[in-house]
């Protein structure tokens, strides 16, 4: 029954929202041929200094107790990109997660050279796919987390699930009008442990994953990510890896 009836749900937006490039207007796909040679692919880089990384793996003499020990990012945050990011988690476009996702995976695929260590990562049979946490009113009032839906797809591509392993417990101030030093400020001790699974909350007596991926649309400056991890980490999570579609350059 599920089934059914997410094939009349996406019959439906298909319908009210025909898939359109956000580049051009084009029907056919959310990011057409000829605007995808506009769109920028962004190098990786070590998540805790924020300098150059090939494979994205947190730098030697980066090493940190609660840092994060990779990161994937695959697109600019810019122009047809930035514009359909923005309907996906504004205007509720969310019927265009699933092409955006295995755009992105698609990508990482053709590019082990730089993206083998992730890969490696994501597939180990032992991971655990979660994803940042929104503050649960704004949720309810958006109706959606866009990060929880690209995980489930990442997860679905993986044969894998997705865990609810945090939560938001501040409500803090939109962090695009803040500066660094403020981002991080913003977003101190403002999520705690909820759940190692779907069914199993956390308690006295257990302890988190040892490996998993964390899950964003964006990485900006990287500290509503580092923040997560960190509590991750101090739950007792070993190696904690973050994955989002785009990054600002």
């Amino acid at each position: 029954m599920r089934e059914i009836l997410e094939k009349v749900k996406n019959g439906v937006l298909d319908v009210v929202f025909p898939t359109m490039c956000m580049g051009c207007g084009k029907e056919g796909h959310y990011i057409c041929m000829r605007c995808e040679g506009f769109v920028g692919e962004v190098a990786l880089i070590c998540p805790v200094c924020g300098q150059s990384s090939l494979t994205g793996q947190q730098h030697q003499a980066c090493r940190s107790l609660y840092g994060l020990d990779g990161l994937a990012s695959c697109f600019e945050y810019e122009g047809v990109v930035k514009n359909l990011l923005h309907h996906i988690k504004y205007n509720g476009m969310t019927h265009a997660v699933k092409e955006t996702t295995a755009r992105v995976l698609g990508i990482m695929l053709e590019d082990t050279a730089r993206f083998y260590p992730f890969l490696s990562f994501l597939s180990s049979q032992n991971i655990h796919i979660t994803y940042v946490p929104m503050y649960k009113k704004k949720e309810r009032d958006r109706g959606f987390n866009q990060a929880e839906m690209f995980a489930k797809e990442i997860a679905k591509s993986m044969g894998k699930e997705v865990f609810t392993m945090l939560e938001k417990i501040k409500d803090t101030k939109p962090q695009v009008a803040l500066k660094k030093e403020e981002r991080l400020q913003n977003v101190k001790d403002a999520f705690a442990v909820s759940r190692v699974s779907p069914h199993s909350a956390v308690g006295a007596d257990s302890t988190l994953p040892e490996k998993v991926i964390l899950v964003d649309d964006v990485w900006t400056t990287g500290a509503t990510m580092k923040e997560c991890c960190r509590v991750l980490k101090k739950a007792g999570a070993k190696e904690v890896w973050g994955f989002t579609l785009a990054r600002t350059s």
